[in-house]
């Protein structure tokens, strides 16, 4: 699962702030087969995996 955070963390960051698709506060997204909600927050994006949250700083 590590892997799998670190991986979608690398593609959040290059991809979140910088894409119209995903230009919403909130949104869906499916990585490598698995689905994600996403808040963006003014510092950083609140990845919401099943029951737990993640915080992941923005850049």
């Amino acid at each position: 699962m590590q892997i799998e955070l670190n991986a979608f963390a690398n593609y959040a960051l290059s991809t979140f702030d910088y894409s119209a698709e995903f230009e919403d506060d909130a949104f869906a997204v499916t990585f490598e087969g698995a689905r994600y909600y996403v808040e963006r927050k003014r510092n950083h994006f609140a990845i919401h995996i099943g029951s737990e949250v993640h915080k992941l700083p923005r850049c």
